[in-house]
């Protein structure tokens, strides 16, 4: 199996078949349990700045255009980018006339070179495992929080560290358990190949992004569940088992 030095290039070899590839129940559930949520906390999103960050093949952004979002489109995977911008033009308009949409094909680390972040932003999508995937979480940390107005609301999922220690009991070795301990990273990807990323702790969310100037709102597992509304009911109680977590963070 094929080893990639990024979740950039992992993705960038499966982007022709990445929207295929999440279409089971699993990601249904945790595609209607995210939208559920976003509206809970925002219940109109029209005219808001929107970035979304990790942006994939354009999903989430298409999702607030259709809203009425303005949205910055981010996303680092150069194939990944360029499917998102056929995406968003085929169900928005082939010349995007009247959609505000900016595309910037960068990583979180960089976006600090590529737009000017000044506060701008009502509402921030990390809605990829950004925070999992990125190489230099600190400076990931630092574009988000300048890109943040205050009273900003950050959606966002990483990968479960408390999943990592089951699949390595599970699958793995001592060897395994402690590379995870030391470096809280494991390699993850499917049968196209594999790439390092890192897992947070419920805990070490909160705290980080309490080190940024945020507050998270809520915690709780993405699609624990055999529905939505369990899902959403119940998903709190399963932080500790779920394989992604998917919080809301405030800017304060």
């Amino acid at each position: 199996m094929h080893y990639f030095r990024s979740s950039s290039e992992y993705y960038s070899s499966i982007a022709h078949i990445y929207d295929k590839m999440y279409e089971d129940i699993y990601w249904t559930i945790a595609k209607q349990q995210i939208k559920l949520t976003i509206e809970k906390h925002v219940p109109s999103i029209t005219g808001l700045n929107v970035i979304d960050i990790g942006g994939g093949t354009g999903y989430w952004s298409l999702w607030a255009l259709k809203k009425g979002a303005k949205v910055v489109f981010v996303e680092p995977a150069q194939k990944m980018f360029e499917q998102a911008r056929i995406k968003i033009s085929k169900e928005m308009g082939m010349e995007l006339r009247n959609v505000h949409i900016e595309f910037i094909n960068c990583s979180a680390e960089d976006l600090d070179s590529f737009l000017r972040l000044e506060e701008n932003f009502d509402v921030i999508f990390l809605l990829g495992d950004v925070l999992s995937y990125v190489d230099n979480l600190e400076k990931t940390m630092e574009n988000i929080s300048r890109a943040a107005k205050k009273g900003a609301l950050v959606f966002g999922t990483v990968d479960n560290y408390f999943s990592y220690v089951k699949d390595v009991i599970s699958y793995g070795s001592w060897r395994d358990y402690r590379y995870l301990a030391n470096r809280r990273k494991l390699p993850i990807g499917s049968e196209f190949g594999t790439f390092e990323a890192r897992a947070f702790e419920p805990a070490e969310i909160e705290n980080t992004f309490e080190d940024y100037g945020f507050k998270v709102v809520e915690l709780t597992a993405l699609a624990s569940m055999q529905s939505v509304e369990l899902s959403i009911k119940y998903g709190k109680y399963f932080v500790f088992e779920a394989e992604h977590l998917f919080f809301v963070a405030k800017k304060v």
